[in-house]
C-alpha cells in the first residue's frame, strides 16, 4: 500500500512539472509591453536578441517608441530615446542620420556623464548644439549658453564659434567681466547687436585708453562718441525715409525713429514749410576710418535737419527751430547738443541735430534739461 502511495505521489509531481512546462511554453513574455501585436511581435523576435528583448520587457518600453527603427542595422534599443529626441526636432529627415547621431551622442555622453547622459543629450538637442558637440573636441558644457548665442551668426556647418568663444570670453575677462552670469548677459547683448564679422572686429581691435566698447548699441539711450565705441555696427530694421523731404533719395533711419519723425514732420508742416532732412543713418562704409565706431549716425537714430528757405547757419533763429526745441520731445526726439552743455557733450551747440530716444526718455530729459551724457552718468 505504501509503495502504491509513493508511486501516486511521484506521478502527481511529474504531471505538475509537465503542466508547468507546457504553461511556460505558451506564456506570452511580451504581454506587459504596451502596443504589442502579432505583427510587431514578429519584428521583435527577428531583430532583437535575447538581451534586448529582456531590456524591452524589464523597462516596459512602448512599441511605438522604437518600432520604426528596428529594421536598421545601426539600431540599438537602449538608445531609442536619443533617436526620438532627434526625430522630434524635424531637423533630420533621414532615419539613418538619426540613428548615427543618436548612437554617437549616447556613446560620448555616457562616457562623460554616465547616468546623466540622456539629460545632457536633451540639453544639446534643445539648443541645436548636438552636431557642434560631436564635431568640436574643445566643446565646453559650461559655455553652452554662449555657444547658443553665437551659433546663429555662423554658417550652418561652421563650428568655429567654439574656438572664437574662448577668445571672446578671455577678452571680456580682461575687461573685468569674469562672473559667468555677467559673461552670458554681455554675450547675449553682443550677439544681438553684431554680426560675425563686426563682433570679431569689435573684440580684436586695439582701442585707446579709456574708450569703452558698447555692448548694446540697439538700446535707444546708447551713447556713441569718442569714448564709446561700436565698431562696424549696423542696425537692423532700417527704413527709407520716404514721405519726408530730404537732400538725397537713399536716406534711412531705424523703423521706430522713422515713424516718429514722420509724425513730427506732419505736425510741424501744419504751421511751417521747408523742413529738410540733411543727414540720417550713415553706414561704416561711408565713414572715414577715424570715424567708424565713434559716429552716432551709425545708430540710425540721429538726424540733422534744416529749413530749405533759410541759410543753414541761420536755422537756429527760425520759428521752425524753436518749434522743434519746444515740441520734439513729444515725438521722442531730443536736441542732441543744446546750448550751455558743450563741456558735457564735448560738442558745440547745434540746432540742427536731433536724436530719437523714445517718448519716455525724451520727456524726462526735456523736463530735467539733461543731456544724454548726463543721463548716462546718472
Amino acid at each position: 500500500m505504501k509503495l502504491k502511495t509513493w508511486h501516486l505521489f511521484l506521478v502527481i509531481i511529474i504531471l505538475f512539472g509537465c503542466s508547468f512546462y507546457v504553461v511556460n511554453l505558451n506564456f506570452d513574455k511580451f504581454y506587459r509591453v504596451n502596443g504589442i501585436n502579432n505583427d510587431n511581435r514578429v519584428f521583435i523576435e527577428k531583430y532583437l536578441d535575447e538581451d534586448e528583448q529582456a531590456y524591452l520587457i524589464e523597462n516596459q518600453i512602448p512599441i511605438d517608441q522604437f518600432i520604426e527603427y528596428i529594421e536598421y542595422d545601426d539600431f540599438y534599443l537602449e538608445n531609442y530615446q536619443y533617436y526620438n529626441y532627434l526625430k522630434d526636432t524635424k531637423r533630420y529627415p533621414k532615419t539613418a542620420d538619426i540613428l548615427e547621431i543618436g548612437n554617437s551622442l549616447s556613446t560620448r555622453l555616457t562616457y562623460l556623464f554616465k547616468e546623466r547622459a540622456l539629460n545632457e543629450a536633451k540639453l544639446l538637442i534643445d539648443k541645436t548644439l548636438e552636431m557642434t558637440f560631436l564635431n568640436e573636441e574643445n566643446f565646453r558644457f559650461d559655455y553652452i549658453d554662449i555657444y547658443e548665442y553665437l551659433k546663429p551668426l555662423y554658417n550652418q556647418n561652421d563650428y568655429s564659434y567654439v574656438q572664437d568663444s574662448e577668445f571672446y570670453i578671455t577678452k571680456l575677462q580682461q575687461m573685468g567681466i569674469d562672473d559667468n552670469n555677467q559673461l552670458k548677459d554681455v554675450m547675449k547683448m553682443l550677439t544681438t547687436a553684431y554680426n560675425q564679422k563686426s563682433l570679431k572686429n569689435l573684440l580684436t581691435v586695439e582701442l585707446p585708453e579709456r574708450v569703452q566698447i558698447v555692448f548694446n548699441p540697439y538700446e535707444l539711450s546708447t551713447l556713441v562718441d569718442n569714448r564709446h565705441y561700436i565698431g562696424n555696427y549696423e542696425p537692423s530694421g532700417l527704413l527709407l525715409t520716404q514721405d519726408i523731404p530730404r537732400v538725397r533719395y537713399a536716406m534711412y533711419l531705424q523703423s521706430d525713429a522713422y515713424s516718429a519723425l514722420l509724425k513730427m514732420y506732419e505736425a510741424l508742416s501744419q504751421n511751417y514749410s521747408g523742413f529738410l532732412l540733411r543727414e540720417a543713418y550713415q553706414s561704416p562704409q561711408t565713414l572715414s576710418s577715424q570715424e567708424v565706431g565713434y559716429n552716432e549716425y551709425q545708430l540710425g537714430l540721429t538726424i540733422c535737419v534744416t529749413q530749405s528757405q533759410k541759410a543753414y547757419k541761420d536755422f537756429e533763429t527760425t520759428e521752425m527751430s524753436r518749434w522743434l526745441q519746444e515740441h520734439a520731445y513729444e515725438y521722442g526726439f531730443i536736441l542732441r547738443y543744446p546750448q550751455g552743455k558743450a563741456s558735457v557733450t564735448n560738442h558745440a551747440y547745434d540746432a540742427h541735430v536731433y536724436r530719437y530716444v523714445g517718448k519716455s526718455l525724451a520727456k524726462s530729459l526735456h523736463d530735467s534739461q539733461m543731456t544724454l551724457e548726463e543721463y548716462q552718468t546718472q
